[in-house]
């Protein structure tokens, strides 16, 4: 295993071990960080709603619970759907990821996310559909170091009427 991905392994397990924390009290998210850094050397700071977690590659912060905001900085030229609410945002050196949840079904967000991407000069180079429940689109915008990507995933969640929808940006922010 490379050390790219040796790296996105750990940080893969230390984001699981934190969000497993998560649900438990003061005291077990204090045992099971000290637990964290021990096992991978990943420190973990804790406020509020807020966790980033501090390795020798960077940080990566991750903010989660009822009331998660976009991003100050979330550029406007991206599609988000009517009425979504926000589950969870992470930032790790230059890519974000939100996941947001919203009414509808995967088929017509897919539709409007690409409609919308492409009236705001983004160009599609990606487009799959798994299923009736499953889809993914990705975008391109910019030249050189100011080029962005996007991508916007759909998955109908289990138990309800709303999709999670993925965002992942990468590049500079507009």
């Amino acid at each position: 295993m490379n050390g790219v991905a040796k790296r996105v392994s750990q940080l893969s397990l230390v984001l699981a071990l934190v969000l497993a924390a998560g649900a438990c009290k003061k005291v077990g998210e204090s045992a099971a960080d000290a637990a964290i850094e021990r096992a991978t050397g990943v420190k973990v700071d804790r406020d509020g709603d807020q966790v980033t977690l501090h390795s020798k590659d960077g940080d990566l912060a991750i903010r989660t619970g009822e009331s998660v905001a976009l991003p100050d900085d979330f550029p406007d030229d991206i599609y988000l759907p009517a009425d979504y609410q926000v589950n969870s945002v992470m930032d790790l050196q230059g890519v974000s990821m939100i996941s947001l949840t919203a009414p509808g079904q995967v088929s017509s967000l897919f539709a409007a996310a690409r409609e919308a991407m492409q009236a705001q000069g983004w160009t599609q180079s990606m487009s799959a559909q798994h299923s009736a429940d499953t889809a993914i689109l990705a975008f391109e915008k910019g030249e050189d170091e100011q080029r962005r990507n996007a991508t916007l995933s759909f998955n109908r969640n289990n138990g309800d009427e709303r999709v999670i929808v993925g965002v992942q940006l990468q590049g500079p922010r507009q």
